[in-house]
């Protein structure tokens, strides 16, 4: 058995966003460092917007160990 949540899309207006494209609005922060193995690479990253949003990448997991994934894809179905 599988438990998956499936979330509602976020608005484009509720995004961080980045008016210019050129990423002059935008910070980075790096999060929690560690992992693994012995060394400096942040195991999260929050991005920033000019008007304060913010998302948080983590990378893709399985049973507590960082995966490299070939592909994947989102499906926006009415399941």
């Amino acid at each position: 058995m599988k438990l998956t949540h499936k979330f509602e899309l976020l608005a484009p207006e509720r995004r961080p966003q980045d008016p210019r494209l050129d990423g002059s609005g935008l910070r980075f922060e790096t999060m929690e460092h560690g992992g693994e193995y012995p060394d400096a690479m942040p195991q999260a990253i929050k991005l920033i917007d000019a008007q304060g949003r913010s998302c948080i990448y983590v990378p893709i997991s399985q049973d507590g160990k960082v995966v490299d994934t070939q592909r994947f894809a989102f499906d926006f179905g009415d399941d």
